[in-house]
């Protein structure tokens, strides 16, 4: 009996605090977004106080991007915006379970390799990024040419390689792309049009949190769809002016380096496209550079990724909550 008691006692207790959690109507959460070109629209939200919906307080967090990373891995934030090659190579590598809700952008001209030379030397110049080396291996795949006849320098620095006569391409992306081929006259050698929707960006958030609270996930796509709809007829030209502004770039560099990062705009297009099977190809392609570089300390690749519809992996890309806010928003 008094076993009894005390049961009763404790689930009366984790009943209150359930109730004092509703009565205050607050549901606190943490997303942490660097400020690149695409992910702007994360920092307009934040600045008109998107992230601030009826129960649930969404605290943005700006920070430099592997910052963020390391936040997500030290479990300081439920959610981040992160490219789809680190969430393998570093938060599956981590033994995170994570859910991705959302591609919001994918590559296409954003990552290049770029010349400004004829040479041969096969000696590239590289972003300290996981991006840059994952394309400069595609292209050595493309082209046929062998991973030990290239000697690669990864650098912080890259304009001043530009007129170097011994270096054969400087791999980066915007907005230091966009910098070497306007004011240093660079000429793009390979980019991701070569090698379309293999490099993209996803939300990522912790299994754990998503799972006992789905209503942050749609309060997170219910904040980047308010952004979108923004930028679409009428009120897009005003957007992209703020969007500018807040990147620190004029209207037209903030353009140009966005077109080469397209956005999933639209929550029908955003559910097609972490439906696609062509996601599946694209992380093939990622499963044979993380095992050469062995990013991921040869756990077998099967147990890395699962998609929509199966037994969640420690990457699980959901489709559900997409679809959830396709229904409610129809």
């Amino acid at each position: 009996m008094f076993r009894i008691i005390l049961i009763s006692l404790f689930l009366y207790g984790c009943d209150f605090a359930t109730e004092e959690k509703n009565d205050n109507k607050q549901l606190r959460f943490s997303f942490a977004v660097a400020p690149q070109i695409a992910s702007m629209p994360w920092h307009l939200a934040n600045e008109e106080g998107l992230f601030k919906q009826d129960n649930i307080d969404i605290r943005f967090i700006s920070a430099n991007y592997d910052a963020t990373i390391d936040k997500f891995i030290n479990k300081e934030v439920d959610a981040i915006v992160i490219s789809n090659i680190d969430a393998v190579a570093k938060i599956v590598k981590s033994n995170i379970p994570a859910d991705v809700i959302l591609i919001t952008n994918h590559s296409m001209g954003n990552h290049a390799i770029v010349t400004s030379s004829n040479n041969q030397n096969k000696n590239f110049i590289l972003n300290h990024d996981l991006t840059s080396n994952y394309l400069l291996d595609r292209y050595l795949i493309r082209n046929q040419i062998a991973f030990d006849s290239v000697k690669t320098t990864k650098v912080m620095k890259l304009e001043k390689y530009i007129s170097d006569n011994t270096v054969n391409g400087i791999v980066t992306h915007n907005p230091k792309l966009y910098k070497l081929t306007n004011n240093f006259g660079a000429k793009i050698l390979f980019d991701t049009h070569k090698i379309h929707q293999e490099i993209f960006d996803v939300v990522l958030i912790h299994r754990e949190t998503l799972n006992k609270f789905p209503q942050f996930g749609q309060a997170l796509l219910k904040v980047w769809f308010s952004i979108m709809n923004r930028l679409q007829a009428h009120k897009k030209g005003a957007t992209l002016d703020v969007l500018a502004s807040l990147a620190h770039l004029s209207r037209e560099a903030y353009e140009a380096q966005l077109i080469t990062t397209p956005l999933n705009d639209t929550a029908i297009k955003a559910l097609a496209a972490i439906r696609n099977n062509k996601i599946r190809k694209s992380m093939r392609h990622l499963r044979y550079f993380v095992e050469r570089h062995k990013l991921t300390n040869n756990k077998p690749f099967i147990k890395w990724i699962s998609y929509p519809g199966r037994t969640p992996a420690l990457l699980h890309f959901s489709g559900k909550h997409l679809q959830n806010f396709v229904y409610v928003s129809s």
